[in-house]
């Protein structure tokens, strides 16, 4: 197996941004993951916003989740019929948007062509 990348999950979100205690983890991840899983040396000034192997980072979806196992359904095919109404219709397009975000770029990094399917 080759690893292409690291995905951070279920991250508490605060302003467009993950929450501090959240942070200072993902602050840590691209480091550990280079020199633990890569076998690579950084260097101090390594900066993490320049984090090549971070795939994703997919929040916390919240109600969405319960939803979905009730639906029989991914998150991001929820309809209003599942119960997706108001703020979950735009949540269930983020989360589509993330997801989708997500799967190009685990094509992308394994030379895979992509094509996806909308509902």
């Amino acid at each position: 197996m080759q690893p292409i990348g690291y995905v951070v999950m279920q991250h508490g979100m605060r302003d467009s941004r993950p929450v501090k205690a959240y942070q200072k983890w993902m602050d840590r991840i691209p480091h550990v993951y280079r020199q633990f899983i890569l076998n690579e040396t950084l260097s101090p000034s390594f900066n993490i916003e320049d984090a090549p192997y971070k795939l994703a980072l997919l929040k916390h979806y919240r109600s969405l989740m319960p939803l979905a196992m009730e639906a029989r359904k991914p998150m991001f095919y929820l309809t209003p019929a599942d119960g997706a109404i108001g703020a979950h219709t735009e949540a269930v397009r983020a989360c589509y948007d993330d997801f989708l975000s997500l799967a190009k770029r685990i094509a992308r990094n394994t030379n895979i062509l992509f094509k996806p399917n909308d509902p």
